[in-house]
């Protein structure tokens, strides 16, 4: 289930970095600032903030009966400070509504003391002065901390990266004061990785890059959501010339720059043509073509066996396997990583695994690398040319259908796939039947489905706190249920 506290907590870091903290007076912006900081301090800090202020009021008032000599000269004052001190001691709530409760009575007996005080001409007039300058002062400072000023994190305590920390990272790896950030976007999506663009100029390092980077823990660990596993893999398939990024440097070792691990890549020129649920329109017979032949030429590449074990899904033992042993593998490794770390693993995703592993296919052929999340979201062209596929961190070792499967759940609609499998069969690819095909979409929403609810479970169970992952296990499951369903209903 959602923690409230910890949602409330990454809504408010959500809302500094998309609102930022230049706010208009009675704007919707710095309602929505106001108002979470307020909910994150009463639901996170709320016993912290209320223990500070009863601490500084009960050495207060020891020091104001003692500073007014009230036994001697009001004593009826003096013995109502004795019962606030009182309540004071005997308050000690632990859950929010009694807090809130505690809080309101000591405010009430509080107030009224305070009226008695600052109208007893008893006290000489310069000492009420003073009551009520002590008294506004304190006011000032309880009511900043109910907004959160010294309790809620800065920006200097968050691992986020800003063009001022990248040109200080930048200036110090590369010993170069000159270096400016000329550019700094980052992308939206993205739920196990961030991705920036950013533009350099300086003496030593120049250009246009990507910086791909990890959460300070990953989402799901595994195949390559961790970037040092996913560098190699981008490294092998650009040696052997296929169009992934140019990785520049991998940085596991990053103080300047705190947070996730890091791969910098040179930018290839181009956009993407479309997202994770299809193209941007009607695909041209050019892009089926330029689409089917990039992947015929993965699944060309020779089996890339020097890039030994880096995780579940890519290690040396797999490319002896069969196709339908490393399918299986393959699926039983996402099944029992889900088995194991889900709180609220769903009769669905577990009777959908049991289903694939009992109809995994048993056709010719070899296991071949594959990306893992092939689609036009992730293919950069620039004027019809493919200059990179990116986002490699589903990459594994498995059955060629596997990548197709894919294809046809996320861009399959928009294609003519007849001319895509020609295209396909031509540049070196094999041809695949319509049940082998059907059983890989089943699955491509089925890994997806697991994905949202395992990201959406590691900030449940408090490994992290982005509120980018917190809802997709929830939002997301019906779409992916629904696609299954359509699968099964339109073989």
């Amino acid at each position: 289930m959602l923690d409230t506290p910890r949602l409330l907590s990454a809504l408010n870091d959500a809302s500094r970095r998309v609102i930022g903290d230049s706010v208009g007076y009675a704007s919707d912006e710095e309602a929505i600032r106001a108002t979470l900081s307020l909910l994150e301090t009463r639901y996170v800090h709320g016993r912290e903030v209320f223990d500070k202020w009863t601490q500084r009021l009960d050495a207060y008032l020891v020091e104001i009966e003692e500073r007014l000599r009230l036994a001697e000269i009001a004593p009826d004052l003096s013995t109502a400070i004795d019962r606030l001190r009182a309540t004071i001691a005997a308050a000690d709530p632990e859950e929010k509504a009694e807090l809130d409760s505690a809080e309101r009575r000591l405010l009430k007996q509080w107030g009224l003391l305070s009226e008695k005080l600052n109208g007893d001409e008893r006290i000489a007039q310069a000492e009420r002065d003073r009551l009520a300058i002590e008294l506004t002062r304190a006011e000032l400072q309880r009511t900043d901390e109910r907004m959160g000023k010294g309790v809620l994190s800065d920006e200097s305590a968050s691992s986020d990266i800003s063009p001022e920390r990248l040109k200080a990272y930048l200036a110090d790896r590369f010993d170069d004061a000159t270096i400016k950030v000329t550019e700094f976007r980052r992308l939206p999506g993205g739920y196990g990785k961030e991705t920036t663009l950013f533009s350099v100029m300086g003496n030593k390092f120049s250009g246009d890059y990507v910086m791909r980077r990890d959460r300070d823990t990953p989402t799901i660990d595994n195949d390559c959501h961790r970037i040092e596993n996913e560098t190699p893999v981008i490294e092998a398939a650009y040696a052997a010339g296929f169009p992934a990024p140019e990785a520049i440097w991998c940085d596991t070792e990053h103080a300047l720059l705190p947070g996730g691990n890091f791969l910098i890549m040179r930018r290839a020129a181009g956009t993407t043509g479309g997202d994770v649920f299809g193209a941007s329109g009607q695909v041209s017979d050019d892009l089926t073509r330029l689409l089917a032949t990039s992947v015929g030429a993965l699944h060309s590449l020779p089996q890339m066996r020097e890039l030994g074990t880096i995780s579940t899904g890519i290690r040396p033992d797999l490319w002896d396997m069969s196709l339908k042993e490393v399918t299986s593998s393959y699926i039983r490794s996402f099944r029992d990583l889900y088995l194991e770390e889900m709180d609220e693993p769903t009769p669905a995703v577990l009777g959908l695994y049991g289903y694939l592993l009992n109809n995994v296919p048993d056709p010719e052929g070899q296991p071949v690398l594959l990306h893992g999340d092939v689609g036009f979201h992730n293919f950069i062209v620039d004027d019809g040319e493919l200059t990179a596929v990116v986002d490699w961190e589903f990459a594994h070792i498995g059955d060629p259908a596997d990548d197709l499967g894919y294809i046809a759940n996320t861009v399959g609609a928009s294609l003519d796939w007849s001319k895509f499998m020609q295209y396909y069969r031509e540049a070196g690819g094999r041809d695949v039947d319509p049940e082998r095909l059907r059983f890989f979409r089943i699955w491509g929403h089925l890994r997806n489905l697991s994905a949202s609810q395992l990201s959406s479970n590691a900030y449940e169970v408090g490994r992290l706190d982005d509120i980018k992952v917190a809802h997709v296990g929830h939002s997301m499951t019906p779409m992916f249920l629904t696609a299954i369903q359509s699968v099964f209903d339109r073989p």
